[in-house]
């Protein structure tokens, strides 16, 4: 961490983008964050970014303008760091809009790995994946690098293929230093979630402020969740140790959770009821398993394991949220009129 003196965020001021730059923030790292503001929250994770004047800046710039963002680029110069955490996040979303998909995960993540290319090639780039490159899986175990890239939804076709830009990049002919994670379902604070994305934090924000929820499928879909200081914590080591290649990460066979589990452990944190729970048919592309096998993480000589179980994290959520809950009311209330 010594030897870091600047590094880029894309989607600066989205969830992972505000909790890995208040990390750097505290180390004495200069951010130079990239976000349109487009994600309800944004503009209020920015404001608490903006506090350390002296360390962070920020560009909001459409990163889907080749011109503008080799322009922004060249005029920061050299860096130690490109996080690209920018884009399109929700499967439900990427079929209502195949085409703003493609533009906001295809083209903005081919924009930026040039960029970095031309401007800073000594830089580490590390590109946020999702889990949902694998596709439909099939089995119920934790799934390793040797598992096939399937993707199954617009949105897990244009988060692959902008995957494989990362890794051909980091090829011998081009020469970046690029790494890329599939991150299984990250969760905690900063996260405004919604019904389309970012479930745990979704189901913690409605238990809390008396909204109806809407169970897709039998409610038995489990996940590996991970608190985000884990992921952060993770993006650490992977910078330190200048990780290459793509690897699977979640919370592990630890920290597997259902979709029921999950509700009930809500429902005893907050010792309050859900307003009204509705079911409905399983949503298209969600996928019914997914555990991360992070034992590559050893296998690198990483320290790195989750440190937050699900109870203690989803605790720590549910406290941000509560501390938050009027301005998370007008979010949701400015954003669904």
């Amino acid at each position: 961490m010594n030897s870091l003196k600047k590094i880029i965020i894309t989607g600066a001021c989205g969830f992972i983008g505000t909790c890995l730059s208040l990390r750097l923030l505290k180390h004495g790292i200069q951010v130079i964050g990239i976000d349109n503001l487009s994600r309800p929250g944004a503009e209020l994770n920015a404001k608490e970014l903006a506090v350390e004047r002296k360390l962070f800046s920020l560009h909001q710039v459409d990163l889907s303008q080749t011109s503008k963002v080799y322009e922004l680029f060249s005029s920061i110069g050299e860096v130690d760091a490109v996080f690209h955490l920018a884009g399109q996040v929700a499967v439900t979303s990427s079929y209502k809009n195949r085409q703003k998909d493609f533009i906001n995960n295809v083209v903005v993540s081919f924009n930026v790995i040039e960029a970095v290319k031309r401007y800073t090639p000594e830089a580490y780039c590390l590109y946020a994946s999702t889990n949902k490159v694998y596709g439909n899986i099939t089995v119920n175990k934790p799934i390793g690098n040797s598992y096939p890239l399937n993707p199954y939804s617009p949105y897990g076709v244009s988060k692959a293929a902008a995957e494989l830009y990362f890794t051909e990049y980091g090829r011998k002919e081009i020469g970046l230093a690029t790494c890329s994670l599939r991150q299984s379902c990250i969760y905690g604070h900063h996260q405004y979630g919604i019904e389309d994305q970012g479930w745990v934090a979704w189901f913690s924000i409605a238990n809390i402020i008396e909204l109806p929820i809407t169970i897709y499928g039998d409610g038995q879909q489990a996940r590996d969740i991970l608190f985000i200081e884990d992921l952060i914590d993770l993006y650490l080591e992977c910078i330190e140790n200048r990780v290459t290649g793509v690897y699977p990460v979640g919370g592990g066979v630890t920290n597997i959770i259902t979709i029921k589990q999950a509700l009930i452990l809500i429902n005893r944190i907050t010792q309050k009821s859900f307003t009204c729970m509705e079911n409905s048919n399983v949503r298209p592309g969600d996928q019914p398993y997914f555990v991360a096998d992070t034992s590559w993480t050893n296998r690198l000589g990483l320290n790195w394991r989750p440190q937050v179980n699900a109870e203690q994290g989803i605790r720590k959520m549910i406290e941000w949220i509560q501390c938050n809950k009027n301005q998370i009311r007008y979010i949701i209330d400015s954003t669904h009129p």
